[in-house]
């Protein structure tokens, strides 16, 4: 059998940083979009839908890789499955503003907030548990 010269799970951890910063990046330019949707720029409705649901994917993703990987900590799979639901009730909340509850801006401007610091709480805890591995592998 012929192997690949590449290692396909080391090809997708070296890309988890990348996508953990595509999420939190993702999740500001969200919050600043939700701000101006807010404020009544009706025309980044769309803009603002898209980013999300390609932030569900790519945090669907990070979460796949959290659960393959043999080095993700316990820590790391508690977070981004947290992240995970929280941005799945991100885009609930978003299409029950759309179907017209007001009521409901209030919720999901915080929890945008909060996947910015899921976000960043999850970048923190695998760039600890990776500068680890190195000096354990060192």
């Amino acid at each position: 059998m012929i192997t690949p010269p590449w290692d396909l799970g080391d090809l997708v951890v070296k890309f988890v940083p990348v996508l953990g910063t595509l999420v939190l990046l993702g999740a500001i330019v969200q919050v600043v979009l939700g701000f101006q949707v807010a404020g009544g720029s009706d025309v980044l409705v769309g803009p603002h839908i898209l980013f999300g649901l390609i932030g569900l994917i790519l945090v669907v993703g990070l979460t796949a890789i959290a659960f393959r990987t043999k080095t993700s900590t316990l820590y790391s799979k508690i977070t981004i499955i947290v992240l995970t639901v929280v941005v799945l009730l991100q885009i609930a909340l978003g299409f029950q503003l759309l179907n017209g509850a007001e009521a409901m801006v209030p919720s999901h401007e915080m929890n945008g907030l909060l996947i910015v610091v899921l976000a960043l709480v999850t970048g923190g805890i695998t760039s600890m548990n990776a500068r680890k591995q190195e000096t354990q592998t060192a």
